[in-house]
């Protein structure tokens, strides 16, 4: 191997980082049994490599190289400790020379461990507000600083809210590994919360760099579930409903914020500024999903529903072809799945663009006590009244959702759009 830069060098750990730390990750922890002293170990691994590959080169398999230089480190940490021997007969077999190419096979034996790590970090018994951090810090290496940013919190709160984390797994006894057949469906719907919900922080900030990373973090995330996920079940059914989800939501992103900061609702974005690729990936994913769940009898879940109405708003050229009557079908198989006060809000609002906002009024009647205190449900209502001509009331509901916006230029827009209802434009 030839001598390179240390730039070259610290580009070829930084691709290390961003393409196999969950492959790294898994591997070690599944060595060492202890998350904390895992990620110590894989830290020491990548500082190596800094300072030997501008030497030594680069290894053909840079992975299995960081992967066997951290699980010896973790070994060397150990050896004070009772785990330590079982830890060694782990490393038995392995050659005790540096890691040459040919030990990336040994490195990686068993692929679904990147899913037992991404389940472990969302294991139910860890805190709700550190599991995503957690995935993001353990499974991609994401740095603390950029998650804290990410939540809104400082460094040293996240830094304690991960270590809490660890903490909890080391001292509840949290078995790493992926859950049995009778836990998978129950935990890996966890997961895709977690997921989802990382996604839903990156996506509500369209403008927002760090908010970007995030959602094409949580997106990362989606596709490795998926790709350890076995093929011909429900749960891969849902974690390609999951992802779909998230590609064509992504795909609009650029186009649902004005220059101002207010939100461009979808019927009026510019479909000439969404992301192609992401939306051609999204709704193939979604469709082939589909297709498998009605050929295989496997019941489809609440994001496969959720990408299948995302779906039907992006696959047309025009905003004016989607077959809203189709997605109102859809909201009612939904709410069979979730009764969340806001997927009835979406229903009403589908009923309205399908040309019944009598009933989509009707509907919201029925969340108006649960979503009270939320501006989108007295936006939406705003908006319904309109389309019946009932503009004073209109004009009214608007007003409300203004008082309860969460940003400025969402409270100016429906401030707008009441002024708009009082004088009947």
């Amino acid at each position: 191997m030839a001598a390179l830069t240390e730039r070259d060098a610290a580009t070829a750990v930084a691709a290390v980082v961003a393409d196999d730390h969950a492959r790294v990750m898994a591997a070690v922890v599944g060595t060492l049994g202890d998350w904390t002293l895992a990620e110590d170990a894989v830290q020491d691994a990548l500082e190596r490599a800094l300072a030997r590959w501008p030497d030594d080169g680069v290894p053909s398999s840079p992975a299995a190289w960081i992967t066997t230089v951290a699980r010896r480190r973790g070994i060397d940490l150990l050896r004070s400790r009772a785990a330590a021997d079982r830890a060694a007969e782990r490393l038995a077999h392995e050659p005790a020379d540096e890691p040459d190419d040919a030990a990336e096979a040994s490195a990686f034996p068993h692929d679904d461990e990147r899913l037992a790590l991404l389940h472990t970090a969302c294991h139910p018994a860890i805190a709700a507000d550190a599991r995503a951090a957690l995935a993001l810090r353990a499974v991609l290496g994401v740095p603390v600083d950029r998650i804290a940013r990410l939540f809104g919190v400082g460094e040293d709160a996240m830094q304690k809210r991960l270590v809490r984390a660890r903490a909890k797994i080391r001292n509840a006894g949290i078995p790493y590994r992926v859950p049995g057949p009778g836990e998978l469906p129950a935990r890996s719907e966890g997961v895709r919360q977690v997921l989802y919900g990382l996604f839903a922080i990156g996506y509500a900030a369209p403008a927002d760099a760090d908010a970007r990373a995030a959602a094409d973090e949580a997106i990362r995330l989606a596709r490795l579930l998926r790709e350890v996920t076995p093929e011909r079940t429900h749960e891969r059914v849902e974690a390609d409903g999951l992802l779909a989800l998230m590609l064509l939501q992504q795909a609009r992103r650029d186009a649902r914020v004005r220059a101002d900061g207010s939100t461009v609702p979808l019927p009026e974005q510019d479909r000439d500024r969404w992301d192609r690729a992401l939306a051609r990936e999204g709704l193939a994913l979604v469709d082939a999903a589909v297709a498998l769940a009605a050929s295989s009898g496997l019941a489809g879940g609440r994001h496969l529903v959720h990408a299948a109405i995302a779906a039907e708003h992006v696959r047309p050229e025009l905003a004016a072809r989607i077959d809203h009557g189709r997605v109102v079908e859809l909201y009612r198989v939904l709410e069979r799945l979730d009764g969340s006060p806001f997927v009835v809000l979406n229903r009403a609002i589908a009923q309205a663009n399908a040309g019944d906002a009598e009933g989509g009024l009707e509907a919201l009647e029925g969340v108006e006590d649960a979503l009270a205190r939320h501006h989108l449900l007295h936006a939406a209502r705003g908006d319904l009244l309109r389309r019946v001509g009932r503009d004073a009331e209109a004009a009214e509901a608007l007003h409300r959702a203004a008082a309860l916006a969460p940003t400025d230029a969402e409270r100016l827009a429906l401030v707008e759009a009441a002024a708009a209802a009082e004088s009947g434009r």
